[in-house]
């Protein structure tokens, strides 16, 4: 086998996924009525099953109808539930080994111009700033959700705290609120330590076999590239320091979470950061240094790395070699995953791959709140993106 490294099963709390490889959480903006589960959704996760994917993460579901950074975006509620059991049972038809995750999001600030934009910090602009009782809803929203993940059959959930969504947004330092949410290193990750805590609890007590090997994690931006951003020493900081996200990093170990996804920047603000372009290639060691530094903290936490799309036909081989050298135990694609959804069945099989060029094209179309997908190998969406640039 030609990446052996790769396509070597690894635990993930108590699951197993069957190889190294992650489809990372892609917003498509393309839901059914109410946030409902659509027949493209559906279309498209079926895509990634055929694609043998160690792992899929379904994308940044909302846990609100107040708050949605997609016109189309999903929620995560009581009403939906019945399509995402369809989705999760249509995905382990095709790939019973993977591992389906739910991402679970508040986009906070991110939130559209057609929804309610909010922020958690002091001074921010152009934003609803929560009360005390609305964060407390949020997380209780949060905590909600992530049990229906689990009465839906996923196999975990992700709490997206990163890329300047709510989650972020709370771990900043630049979070000076003071209340019990704002301020201090214990009062700005007391949403995650009460909501996990919550979580496992609520999970403990349920007599479903499945709630026992439930696994939770979240994606982190380990720097944002603000002023008091995640990553800086203080407030009113902008030079990358890392101590604080080392330290949250191991409270989430303590918490017994599962994994810990490694991301960085905001997509939007300091988009390069997040997903490196042609003219900024090189940004994905910085992605591999945080990946790294991660795994060298030696907790119980499976890291998945991210940024190796970039790289096209040296993805696999760069992603080998941090498996191998034990940098990271996941490679995380986000915009692969939309250029060629079988990437990991081919890649083993020897078959021509459609490697993402890092055109932009999708996130033009998201942009623009069109549904989003690969402008250069789907004819959908580069009919979309062409219809639009004729309309400009």
């Amino acid at each position: 086998m030609e990446y052996p490294g790769i396509f070597t099963p690894f635990p993930i709390g108590n699951k197993t996924a069957p190889n190294r490889l992650v489809s990372q959480a892609m917003e498509s903006n393309d839901s059914g009525p109410g946030g409902s589960v659509s027949q493209r959704g559906l279309k498209r996760y079926r895509k990634l099953a055929a694609g043998n994917w160690g792992i899929v993460i379904v994308e940044a579901l909302s846990v609100t109808s107040e708050s949605l950074a997609r016109k189309n975006g999903m929620i995560l509620n009581r009403n939906n539930l019945e399509g995402f059991q369809h989705l999760v049972q249509e995905y382990k038809k095709i790939n019973p080994e993977g591992l389906i995750l739910f991402q679970v999001s508040h986009s906070g600030y991110k939130s559209g111009s057609f929804s309610r934009r909010t922020t958690i910090c002091p001074g921010v602009k152009d934003a609803d700033y929560l009360t005390t009782e609305e964060i407390e809803n949020v997380r209780k929203a949060f905590i909600e959700s992530v049990l229906l993940a689990e009465e839906a059959g996923a196999d975990g959930c992700d709490f997206k705290m990163c890329h300047g969504y709510f989650g972020a947004e709370m771990l900043r330092p630049a979070n000076t609120r003071t209340d019990k949410w704002g301020g201090s290193f214990e009062n700005r990750t007391r949403f995650l330590r009460e909501g996990i805590g919550e979580i496992k609890s609520r999970l403990a007590k349920l007599t479903r076999q499945k709630s026992q090997d439930f696994i939770l994690g979240s994606r982190i931006s380990l720097y944002e590239g603000i002023t008091g951003g995640c990553g800086t020493a203080g407030p009113n900081q902008i030079i990358e320091d890392l101590t604080e996200m080392d330290r949250i990093v191991k409270l989430m170990d303590e918490l017994g979470m599962d994994y810990v996804n490694v991301s960085a920047g905001i997509p939007g603000v300091t988009s390069e950061i997040t997903r490196p372009t042609k003219p900024s290639k090189h940004l994905y060691l910085n992605l591999a240094r945080y990946a790294k530094q991660v795994k060298n903290l030696n907790t119980s936490l499976a890291v998945f790395g991210s940024g190796y799309t970039i790289l096209k036909e040296e993805a696999a081989s760069f992603a080998e070699e941090n498996i191998i050298d034990g940098n990271v135990d996941f490679a995380g694609f986000g915009r692969m995953s939309f250029a060629d959804p079988l990437y990991p069945s081919k890649l083993i099989s020897g078959e021509k791959i459609n490697y993402c060029t890092a055109c932009s094209g999708c996130s033009r179309l998201m942009i623009r709140q069109e549904h989003d997908g690969c402008i250069l190998y789907d004819d959908y969406y580069r009919k979309l993106h062409s219809e639009g640039r004729a309309d400009r």
